[in-house]
């Protein structure tokens, strides 16, 4: 690496992932994984915490601190989700080898930086990863809802999108279109209406895209709950 190129978490984690597995493409890796995991996460966060807010109002025996700190809990178990759910992506599709828990350890330093080391998020992530997929998806509905009871407004469906958002990007970061757009197809199972946007037709976005009329590539209120 020439000298006027800094070294950042990013390049260090396209380093570290190209020692690993012996390959070269680790920056474009990095680079569309943390563009689609960066706008889930925000998306995420809008619909279980700031949509709800919006519709259904704040408790008013909530002080402002109480509801930021709730926030952070939410964002930092909705990182913790991506990064088991990416990586039993990677790992059912063999994109690299997981048996050794590395790949989890790499996204989940990518993704939560300086709070991966914290003993109880580590922890939390073991818990995640050995539960199945149904029971991943059931303990964050708890935790969300435990931090933003809020989260309790929020449309069931969007717990059924959510975990194959997650495979979407992974998969498209790997450069897998065909897991991506069989995901896709079973998000359309789910909710045949996500196809209606006149914006986007509920195609898939590249990595880091969003389709500003319906939420695209996880979905807003109206259109989660349309019929």
């Amino acid at each position: 690496m020439s000298t006027d190129q800094p070294i950042t978490p990013r390049s260090d984690a396209a380093g570290a992932f190209d020692k690993k597995y012996a390959r070269s493409d680790g920056s474009r890796i990095v680079a569309s994984l943390t563009a689609g995991l960066d706008t889930l996460s925000k998306l995420a966060l809008d619909r279980v915490a700031t949509d709800p807010e919006g519709q259904f109002g704040v408790d008013s025996m909530l002080m402002p601190a109480a509801i930021a700190k709730g926030h952070v809990s939410g964002y930092r178990e909705l990182e913790m989700y991506q990064s088991v759910e990416s990586e039993a992506t990677v790992r059912a599709r063999g994109y690299v080898a997981t048996d050794d828990h590395w790949y989890l350890q790499w996204v989940a330093r990518l993704r939560l930086s300086e709070m991966y080391d914290e003993a109880a998020v580590v922890a939390r992530l073991a818990m995640y990863r050995a539960k199945p997929p149904d029971g991943r998806r059931m303990m964050l509905e708890t935790a969300l809802e435990r931090a933003l009871p809020q989260a309790t407004h929020v449309p069931l469906v969007l717990f059924r999108l959510y975990p194959l958002a997650i495979e979407i990007v992974t998969a498209v970061a790997f450069g897998d279109s065909a897991t991506a757009g069989a995901a896709r197809k079973q998000q359309l199972a789910v909710l045949p209406s996500l196809a209606d946007c006149h914006d986007c037709h509920g195609r898939l976005l590249d990595n880091g895209e969003e389709c500003r009329q319906c939420g695209n590539p996880l979905w807003k209120f109206d259109w989660l709950t349309a019929d």
